[in-house]
């Protein structure tokens, strides 16, 4: 529900002054009224038109997406008939029907809880979740942006970024039984130093990092598929819920490695549509300081928070970061 809210929230507020408003988005001005006496349907109370006279309340009013947030220029008036047709009348006109009626002089509120106070409290309930949800995600974006650590290489850095600033959960290589322990086992990724991952709702996403120092492209070649089929299980692991998963796959390199080299690593990616599981490989070179994506709607997280492992941060700015 509370999603449905912020949705709706986002949508007006990006449409209230686009012409969609005159579709209903945004109503206002028009009147409304509601009958506050019924008079008995005698001649007393009859217009010469047949119709017959009660006491009204109408009033103009503000809506957004069907909720009254404001209530302006309200009055009594005489309605005639159901139709909404209304006459207006002095106090004292309107004074001399009521003592013929019986009644006393009605005194307010004329309208309902919802329209009068309910639907202003669902707005601002819903407008105040909405600025929590903008302001957290301001912070988180800031925060995650603005992760610089201060470990010695540009490969912990890299680490320490996707632990600490993107709240990664590391998990252990040798459980996924992907680790190096034997040079004749041709099984197993040579190079794989990392593995971490994130749930999003029925998504994973996985992030495994690759040290070029330590193995070879051919060596990669002959072991991808397999790496492949030992991740798609790893959804079930992790949550029933996941539907759809992604693993990232950082290949760093120390020194820049060939446009050919490149070419080919990036040729690894692989995706099985019945399972909704994508393998897709970026190339980090510390050397020259440059991310180089697989695909062009980037990567998790943005180039930009990736290349945040080639800054060494501060001390004192992470202290700072800390303790904000």
């Amino acid at each position: 529900m509370k999603k449905i809210i912020i949705l709706t929230l986002l949508l007006l507020i990006g449409t209230a002054m686009s012409a969609n408003a005159a579709a209903g988005l945004i109503s206002y001005g028009g009147e409304d009224i509601v009958k506050v006496i019924d008079f008995p349907d005698d001649e007393r109370f009859q217009l010469d038109t047949g119709e017959y006279l009660d006491i009204g309340y109408i009033y103009k009013s503000v809506s957004i997406l069907f909720i009254p947030v404001w209530n302006y220029d309200g009055r009594l008036v005489l309605m005639a008939g159901n139709n909404g047709s209304y006459m207006y009348a002095s106090y004292q006109e309107m004074n001399d029907i009521l003592t013929e009626s019986g009644n006393e002089y009605p005194e307010g509120p004329y309208l309902d809880f919802w329209q009068r106070i309910g639907g202003k409290v669902v707005f601002a309930i819903a407008l105040l979740l909405l600025i929590i949800k903008l302001v957290k995600k301001f912070k988180n974006n800031k925060r995650n942006s603005a992760f610089l650590s201060t470990l010695a290489t540009p490969g912990e850095r890299l680490k320490d970024i996707l632990l600490n600033g993107q709240q990664l959960v590391e998990f252990d290589i040798a459980e996924l039984g992907l680790s190096i322990t034997d040079e004749e086992d041709k099984t197993k990724v040579a190079g794989l130093e990392f593995f971490a991952f994130r749930t999003y709702f029925t998504s994973l996403i996985s992030v495994s990092i690759i040290n070029m120092n330590n193995t070879t492209i051919e060596q990669l070649q002959a072991v991808n598929d397999e790496f492949f089929e030992r991740l798609l299980p790893f959804k079930k692991r992790v949550s029933a819920k996941v539907n759809a998963t992604v693993h990232y796959v950082y290949f760093t390199f120390d020194k820049s490695p060939s446009e050919d080299d490149v070419a080919l690593l990036k040729a690894l990616k692989k995706r099985k549509i019945s399972s909704g599981t994508h393998l897709v490989p970026a190339i980090i070179d510390f050397e020259k300081q440059d991310v180089n994506l697989t695909q062009a709607f980037g990567a998790m997280p943005s180039k930009k928070v990736i290349e945040s492992c080639f800054i060494e941060g501060d001390d004192d700015e992470e202290s700072d970061e800390t303790v904000k």
